[in-house]
Parts: C-alpha cells; sequence; structure tokens
C-alpha cells in the first residue's frame, strides 16, 4: 500500500487487468493469499504511466460546522517503478505547506514536511506515521506511509456496495502498538478503487470511514471525484472534491525534491 490517499483517487494497466481478471471466486481455503493479491494489484492499479496532478477543494467539518476549507494540489510521479507523492495546501492558513512520500524498497517509505514559517523540511518519524495529518482526518500514513508488508490480509465474501461488485478485504496491523491496527475495504472488482474503508483502534472500536465516489474517467484513469473521511468518535469530518486532473502532462521532478519543498509551482487554481 503504497499511497492509500492516492489509492482513492485512481486505476488501471492492461497488464494488471490480465491480474485481475484471474482472481477467483471468494473461498475461505485461499482468503489470506487472495487478500494479500487484490492489494497488491490495487497498488498497482492506481498509477499513471509517468505522472499525475490532482486539484482538489478540502472541507473540514466539525459535527455539522464548517471550521476550514482548503485547496490542495497532489502530484505524483513514477520513477523506476518507485512512486513520489507530494501534497500541498494552497490557500488558508496552511498556505504552502507541502508534504512529500519518497516511496522506497527499503522497510520504511521516507516522508517530509515542509512549514513555510521554519523554512525548511524535517522528517516525520516512524512513530509518528499514523498521527492525523494537519487537523485533518487522514493520518500521515494515508499520504503514502503504509507498507504492504506491514500487514496480514484476509479476505472476506464478495458484497456489493453502491451497485458495484466488491472485493472486501480485511488488513491487520503487525506491530503491535499501531493506533489503527484494522482496516477492512471494500474494491471495486472492475477499477480496484477502495470504495469504503472502515479503520478500526487498539479497542477495537471502529473510529474512521472513508467513503470514494462520484467515479470518472480521466484520460486511460478513473478517479473519485468525491472522498469523505470521517473520524466517528471525534464527529470530525474531512471531504475531498477533485475539481481537475491532468495526467502524464509532464510534472517538475524538482517538485519532489525533499531539499526544494518550498519552491514555487507552475500548478494554480
Amino acid at each position: 500500500m503504497k499511497k492509500s490517499l492516492i489509492l482513492l483517487l485512481l486505476m488501471l494497466t492492461y497488464c494488471v487487468s490480465v491480474q485481475a481478471a484471474d482472481i477467483g471466486p471468494y473461498d475461505p481455503a485461499t482468503a489470506d493469499k487472495d487478500g494479500r493479491r487484490i492489494f497488491d494489484i490495487a497498488d498497482d492499479f492506481n498509477q499513471p504511466e509517468r505522472d499525475l496532478v490532482i486539484y482538489t477543494r478540502m472541507t473540514l467539518k466539525s459535527g455539522d460546522a464548517v471550521s476550514d476549507t482548503r485547496k490542495v494540489i497532489i502530484k505524483e510521479r513514477i520513477d523506476n517503478d518507485l512512486s513520489r507523492i507530494v501534497f500541498r495546501f494552497t490557500d488558508s492558513l496552511k498556505r504552502g505547506l507541502t508534504f512529500l512520500t519518497i516511496e522506497t524498497h527499503g522497510e520504511n517509505n521516507d516522508q517530509y514536511l515542509y512549514v513555510p514559517a521554519i523554512g525548511r523540511s524535517r522528517q516525520i518519524a516512524s512513530q509518528d506515521r499514523q498521527n492525523n495529518f494537519e487537523d485533518t482526518d487522514f493520518t500521515n500514513e494515508d499520504l503514502g506511509g503504509i507498507k504492504l508488508d506491514d500487514y496480514t490480509y484476509k479476505r472476506g465474501s464478495d458484497t456489493t456496495l453502491a451497485g458495484r461488485a466488491c472485493y472486501k478485504v480485511t488488513a491487520t496491523a503487525k506491530a503491535d502498538g499501531a493506533r489503527f491496527p484494522k482496516r477492512i475495504t471494500w474494491f471495486d472488482q472492475e477499477t480496484f478503487i477502495p470504495l469504503q474503508m472502515k479503520i478500526y483502534n487498539r479497542d477495537n472500536k471502529l473510529q474512521r470511514v472513508v467513503v470514494a465516489g462520484d467515479v470518472r474517467p480521466v484520460g486511460a484513469i478513473h478517479l473519485p471525484f468525491k472522498t469523505v473521511a470521517k473520524d466517528l468518535l471525534e464527529n470530525h469530518t474531512t471531504i475531498l472534491e477533485v475539481v481537475g486532473a491532468e495526467v502524464d502532462s509532464g510534472v517538475d521532478p524538482l517538485d519532489f525534491d525533499k531539499e526544494k519543498l518550498g519552491a514555487a509551482w507552475k500548478e494554480t487554481f
């Protein structure tokens, strides 16, 4: 799971669709193997050929009251089958704050946060991966910090969600101290977009729910144009609405340099 947030915003290539067609009906005897395989396929599904830019509006709500609105630009770049994802607020009090995830072959992906008032980036410590990101209902881990090998997987019975046939998979964290040790995900069987995630805390209470919808084609990929994440215990909600996207448009590789996270971008909206 290189990029959970991007997993909520994407789709497929031909070679992956061949693999997807090989997934058979639910079988309890192969539930563990099938669960991991579904996540593996979804992880590869959700990559552009070279790069991706997504323009979004974020709305934060405390209860029913709107507490903040923010413009967000998300970029992804693929180099040698490894992904870099950068996330920047472009207005509000968070203007210029930038978050970078660099996928690695190692045990952890590298994550950096740039705060304009400080003027430099700092690396996110591994123990802070499951902390909430900047008052939102996403964690640092959700923005690309998760490794597939950090979890075990079990496929459940296939089901239907919002009229779409879905694979249901439970992922359980291997680390004893995980803040959110269990995630149940419903993947659309055609696009492998996760249409819903239920995330449980250490007390095995359902704490967060993430729902994706309004799926539309954008070039050779699909995007859910609305994603809602809600913390049920805090009664706090984060809504992401896509207003535009560009696939393989030639993103500047310097935008993904941890030493240049404060540099201006050409993209705006």
